[in-house]
């Protein structure tokens, strides 16, 4: 079950960064972001006061708030990545699940054979020959460093809360670091007219993302986070697939085809 979710959320990742392709392009990147987070957090709302019944422990307000800087740092960090080195940045950054499986033994009470370290080993060779490239990018590196400490911090997260709560506040504490450097920093402030109209194009995009968060969060809660990490990298083939068929675009599809062959190759062997 816990392949069915980690997939179902690499598909949601996939699909509504395809979608969000065409309306990104006028919308600054810290804003876009922000207004991704606090739509998100107002979506998984409800379900928050449905469930009830938060921790009062002062450990998991400290873990969201940890959680929170984490997220706000890798994306300020991918970001200046992607301004230098688009392909390196993301394919240092896709591999992850090699720093999950490195730091989980510490953080966590997991450990794996050969064939989960084979399967992980392929798909970030997958990534990197998806993205056609063998450069270092130090910004691509500290992003997949980062996203592998969330992940294990969510693990613990879910083993406190329901995964539902989590995820609610995983939204919600990065949204409250980026609206502060917001506020505080000269970042071109929009109107009430542009927040309106840019949330509604942004709506559609933030509950499909909640949709693959629940998925992931589920798969972490069934499943341990190396290997739900690892299959989530299968958004890279989805992704793949969605932008040849919805977005036309098709250069160097041989790459891709390539990649997604190793990324699929690797995931495989991870879930048995």
């Amino acid at each position: 079950m816990w392949v069915v979710m980690a997939t179902g959320a690499a598909f949601g990742n996939a699909l509504w960064t395809a979608l969000s392709k065409p309306i990104v392009q006028g919308i600054p990147p810290l804003r876009m972001v922000l207004m991704l987070r606090l739509l998100q957090s107002a979506i998984l709302l409800a379900p928050l006061l449905i469930i009830r019944g938060l921790p009062a422990s002062a450990g998991f307000w400290l873990l969201v708030a940890a959680v929170g800087v984490l997220q706000a740092v890798r994306w300020v960090t991918i970001m200046y990545g992607v301004r230098r080195d688009y392909f390196s940045t993301y394919a240092m950054y896709n591999t992850a699940p090699l720093f999950t499986i490195l730091l989980a033994p510490t953080m966590l009470p997991e450990r794996f054979g050969a064939a989960v370290w084979l399967g992980v080993l392929a798909i970030i060779a997958g990534a990197i020959v998806f993205y056609r490239t063998s450069r270092l990018s130090v910004y691509g590196l500290v992003g997949a460093v980062l996203t592998a400490v969330i992940n294990i911090l969510a693990k613990h997260g879910t083993n406190m809360v329901h995964p539902l709560v989590f995820l609610f506040f995983m939204s919600a504490s990065p949204a409250v670091v980026l609206a502060i450097v917001y506020l505080v920093g000269n970042h071109g402030k929009a109107s009430r007219v542009e927040w309106r109209q840019e949330a509604g194009q942004l709506a559609p995009l933030a509950l499909i993302a909640v949709a693959s968060g629940v998925c992931f969060f589920y798969g972490l809660w069934l499943d341990t986070a190396t290997r739900v990490t690892a299959a989530a990298r299968t958004n890279l083939i989805f992704g793949f697939l969605l932008s040849y068929l919805l977005l036309k675009e098709r250069a160097d599809w041989q790459w891709k085809v390539s990649g997604t062959a190793l990324i699929l190759g690797g995931t495989v062997t991870v879930a048995l």
